[in-house]
C-alpha cells in the first residue's frame, strides 16, 4: 500500500505538472555560484553575510545579500559556496 504522503507527488507526475506548482514547494535556481533565486519561499529565517536560511534552504558563502524579495520570490547575491536542503 502506498503511503499517503507520496500521493501528491504521484498526482503531479500523472498530471504532468511540476511539483513546485502543485505542492507549493520551494524551487531553487543557482547561476554560476553568484546568485540564487528561490521561488515559493516561506520567509527568511536567518540572514547574515555568510549564511541565509529561507524555509528549508540554507545558503552558505561570503558577501551574501538579499538583492530583491517579494511574497513569491527572492534573489540572493554574493559568493555561494554551499547549499543545504533540509
Amino acid at each position: 500500500m502506498k503511503k499517503l504522503r507520496e500521493l501528491p507527488y504521484e498526482l503531479a507526475d500523472k498530471l504532468e505538472l511540476p511539483e513546485d506548482v502543485l505542492l507549493g514547494s520551494a524551487k531553487l535556481t543557482v547561476t554560476g555560484g553568484r546568485s540564487a533565486v528561490i521561488e515559493n519561499h516561506r520567509g527568511v529565517l536567518e540572514y547574515t553575510a555568510e549564511r541565509i536560511v529561507v524555509g528549508k534552504v540554507c545558503l552558505d558563502g561570503t558577501g551574501l545579500r538579499l538583492k530583491a524579495m517579494n511574497k513569491n520570490e527572492l534573489l540572493v547575491g554574493g559568493r555561494i559556496r554551499n547549499i543545504e536542503w533540509g
